[in-house]
């Protein structure tokens, strides 16, 4: 993978290729970094998503305060999901394993396009592979993103409001069918 360490070269790079940032806060000594790098980083297709979807960033919670206090990060591993102007739109804190990574991603695509208007884009990237990830904590969530994109493009109430009822019935006790509830 090909990571950049300055944060203004990355703006750069994004506004060219227009692919949001994954900026990834690290530290030395951190145990969920080294099992991301022994575990996650290792699959080829978190490499290949990370590469294709992202101007990928690293830098040191420590040593890039700045940022870091700007950001408001406290934690290592953590992901920040920005656009060419730095502005987050998305974060996360923590190790995840290869197929809850890969739906981090996802989530963090899409937070970052549907405000562009890209929801095919977003759609495309949330359906490659999600068959796979049905047993997935972060399933719910992305299932959810993509409902969002789907309905601001079609603005088709009806199936938005069908599409997160199955997510409350199938899921009835994660964050997402808590919070988009809907009284029949």
């Amino acid at each position: 993978m090909n990571w950049l360490t300055n944060l203004e070269q990355a703006k750069e790079e994004s506004q060219k290729s227009r692919k949001p940032i994954l900026l990834q806060f690290e530290m030395d000594n951190c145990g969920g970094c080294k099992k991301l790098y022994e575990e996650t980083y290792t699959d080829e297709k978190v490499q290949e998503e990370m590469n294709q979807w992202f101007v990928l960033l690293k830098l040191d919670l420590k040593k890039d305060r700045d940022i870091r206090r700007e950001l408001s990060g406290y934690w290592t591993p953590s992901f920040y999901f920005l656009d060419h102007n730095g502005k987050s739109y998305y974060n996360f804190n923590g190790y995840l394993p290869p197929d809850e990574f890969r739906l981090m991603l996802r989530i963090g695509y899409s937070e970052s396009m549907i405000p562009k208007g890209k929801y095919d884009e977003v759609i495309d990237v949330i359906n490659k592979d999600l068959q796979n990830f049905e047993e997935a904590a972060l399933f719910s969530k992305a299932l959810v993103q993509k409902g969002i994109a789907e309905y601001i493009k079609t603005k088709d109430n009806p199936s938005f409001r069908e599409k997160m009822k199955e997510i409350q019935d199938k899921y009835p006790n994660s964050l997402e069918a808590k919070m988009y509830f809907w009284d029949e």
